[in-house]
């Protein structure tokens, strides 16, 4: 699985706690709390808060995981030595063929982040008035990618907070993916073909059972294909075989406030 990648940058230990806990006073005032009834919801004394919000906190990991879920922010977004970072980390996008469990582990993390949640594919049919399937047959895929880049751009520059459930295939249209990944904390949901299949067969779409054979063929080479693409993501998480709670804990873990 990878890791969240390295920070652009190594700031000075004195101008790292500088810029958490000019963070923290940000997250506070945009939360409508005191430092009163931020101490009193992560358990910290004011005078720690007082610290910390001066940049002379010199705070544990495992407190400052309370300060942030306190405030419902990402670890990520208080702990990014780069403003970019912590500008993405307000934006987590899946990534992954369909059958990975975008949708549910997507509803379920904006759920317990309180994040808006946005199926990409469902704000396109929107936007251009009809299904995936009759905008293929209708319009063409060139239609269908100018409207997911359109819809995208005013996701990112409009939703605030969010959790974005991507297509399956926003990885192969360059310019796209690059926007995603350049606004977004992007998270690859992998999982073997055979789990991909099932669950789309247990969505109720049985197409793939009528060419079964020629389905997972056609499966395992389109993963093969975008490797090395979804592996571009921050993070992977692995959801073969595995309940969505636990992926879930997986997912709040690497990218929520703990």
């Amino acid at each position: 699985m990878n890791n969240m990648s390295s920070p652009d940058k190594t700031l000075a230990e004195s101008d790292f706690l500088a810029l958490v806990g000019q963070r923290v006073r940000q997250a506070r005032a945009e939360a409508s709390l005191t430092r009163r009834e931020l101490a009193a919801r992560c358990g910290l004394s004011q005078r720690y808060l007082a610290q910390l919000e001066s940049g002379q906190g010199n705070i544990s990991i495992l407190l400052i995981r309370r300060v942030a879920a306190a405030l419902s922010v990402s670890l990520p977004a208080l702990l990014a030595e780069s403003p970019e970072r912590a500008d993405r980390a307000q934006r987590i996008a899946l990534i992954g063929l369909r059958g990975a469990g975008k949708s549910t582990l997507g509803r379920a993390l904006a759920d317990r982040l309180g994040f808006r949640f946005v199926e990409l594919d469902q704000e396109v049919e929107r936007e251009l008035g009809a299904r995936l399937e009759s905008i293929f047959t209708m319009y063409g895929q060139d239609a269908y990618r100018d409207a997911e880049r359109r819809v995208l751009e005013r996701v990112i520059g409009s939703a605030g907070r969010c959790v974005i459930a991507t297509g399956g295939s926003i990885v192969v249209e360059p310019a796209t993916y690059d926007l995603l990944r350049r606004r977004c904390l992007t998270v690859w949901l992998q999982a073997r073909p055979e789990d991909h299949m099932n669950r789309v067969i247990a969505q109720g779409d049985l197409r793939p059972m009528r060419g079964r054979d020629f389905a997972m063929a056609e499966l395992r080479t389109i993963l093969e294909q975008r490797h090395r693409l979804y592996a571009l993501a921050d993070v992977t998480i692995d959801t073969s075989g595995r309940e969505p709670e636990a992926c879930l804990a997986q997912l709040l873990a690497l990218v929520g406030p703990g």
